[in-house]
């Protein structure tokens, strides 16, 4: 016999409500369970990430604590000794007459030459761009966009016929000059002065009585900060590590670090095994000139990361504003 239930003491909720509350208690388990699998999955993309691109940096480090037949015959992991490095380094310095250091040299020259050029002429152009309407100042912008995307080896044979044209082939400036082109940057500074500083400063300063080159250089160039460093920034980066450029504009001993590491290594038995070779020069000696190769642009990100970081972020400001 069917037992009647008392209507007012029923606890069942209606089919309607217990769905909803099914799907809540799946969608709360579901999120946690995801994020914990993204999270992991992230780690594990970042460390080996990690682990590839640091593998090399480590492996050259402790490579240049050897000599040819502990890095032949030892794990490549394991270390050799100091005095190794020492005699290295005497080898290179004797090699070819002490034509590493004039490498060096060069490289510094060509390096700090392109970014003073690069800066001086960047930023005026940046300022004008972002400043001021004149005929032509789209075409100029549509330029520089297009000269981004070029490859600059793609530049070097008209480049060469125009300093051949100068008689400037075989000096530093043939290198120099072109450097002082910098595309991206005129880019930058035009985004810096046309968003980041308020126009209506430059206005009040008109109006003050200044003419165009004392609002430039007392208005703009002090508020310019934060683009030098970062216009000084990616010229190092680019001119320091340029090969192409000064292989084909100079010569021997002008050449830059990078040019003289290709010829280093030409000379290396293991490498060329055919080629005309140095008694004193082998992997220890090509491993060695690539960390004097590498160790300024590690230097310059380490130091100036802050800065950089922090001139990004104003720029990145002045752009959300």
């Amino acid at each position: 016999m069917a037992q009647l239930t008392d209507p007012s003491t029923r606890t069942d909720t209606p089919p309607q409500q217990r769905t909803e509350a099914d799907a809540r208690g799946r969608t709360s388990a579901r999120p946690q369970f995801g994020a914990s699998a993204a999270r992991t999955g992230a780690w594990i993309v970042l460390l080996a990430w990690a682990a590839f691109s640091l593998t090399p940096i480590i492996w050259v480090l402790l490579a240049v604590t050897k000599n040819n037949a502990q890095l032949q015959n030892d794990f490549p992991f394991s270390f050799g000794s100091f005095d190794n490095i020492f005699i290295a380094w005497g080898n290179l310095q004797g090699y070819d007459h002490g034509v590493v250091l004039d490498w060096i040299g060069n490289s510094v020259v060509l390096t700090v030459g392109g970014i003073a050029l690069a800066v001086l002429t960047t930023v005026p152009a940046g300022y004008a761009l972002g400043t001021r309407e004149f005929p032509g100042r789209k075409s100029v912008l549509m330029v520089s966009l297009l000269l981004m995307l070029v490859p600059a080896s793609a530049l070097v044979l008209p480049l060469f016929l125009e300093m051949t044209t100068l008689g400037l082939v075989g000096n530093p400036l043939s290198v120099i000059l072109p450097l002082g082109v910098f595309p991206f940057g005129v880019y930058m500074s035009f985004i810096y002065f046309s968003t980041t500083v308020d126009k209506d400063v430059y206005s009040a300063a008109r109006l003050d009585g200044c003419n165009e080159w004392q609002v430039f250089a007392r208005v703009a160039v002090p508020l310019a900060k934060p683009i030098v460093v970062l216009l000084a920034f990616f010229a190092f980066m680019r001119n320091w590590n340029e090969y192409f450029l000064p292989f084909v504009m100079l010569g021997g001993p002008q050449h830059p670090l990078p040019v003289g590491l290709a010829t280093l290594a030409s000379n290396v038995p293991q490498l060329n095994p055919l080629s005309a070779q140095s008694a004193d020069i082998g992997l220890p000696e090509l491993i060695l000139a690539t960390i004097i190769s590498m160790a300024p642009v590690m230097i310059v990100l380490i130091v100036a990361q802050r800065t950089v970081l922090k001139s990004a972020d104003l720029m990145g400001g002045g752009l959300r504003g």
